[in-house]
């Protein structure tokens, strides 16, 4: 079994990289994305106890003081930054 820091890919193209126990997830570490966005986290025999996402854009998810796409106010991030696009 995986033990100790390390990088693993998985079939999807997400790769962890952090401390590994007994083949889990364990201690901190990151699920980084293909898209460029990721999760850094600290594991607890392969289950997330606290983390942060982060976008391949920078932003950073808040469940507390999310402003954007809710139900007031649909606007993505990238919209309320840079205006809306025309389609196509």
């Amino acid at each position: 079994r995986m033990e100790g820091f390390g990088c693993y890919t998985l079939p999807t193209g997400t790769e962890y990289r952090g401390w590994l126990w007994d083949g889990m997830f364990h201690g901190p570490g990151e699920l980084v994305l293909p898209s460029g966005g990721g999760y850094r986290a600290l594991w607890v025999r392969g289950v997330p106890t606290q983390g942060k996402f982060t976008f391949a854009d920078g932003l950073e998810y808040d469940e507390e003081k999310w402003h954007y796409c809710d139900g007031y106010d649909r606007r993505f991030y990238t919209e309320i930054c840079s205006g809306f696009k025309p389609p196509g």
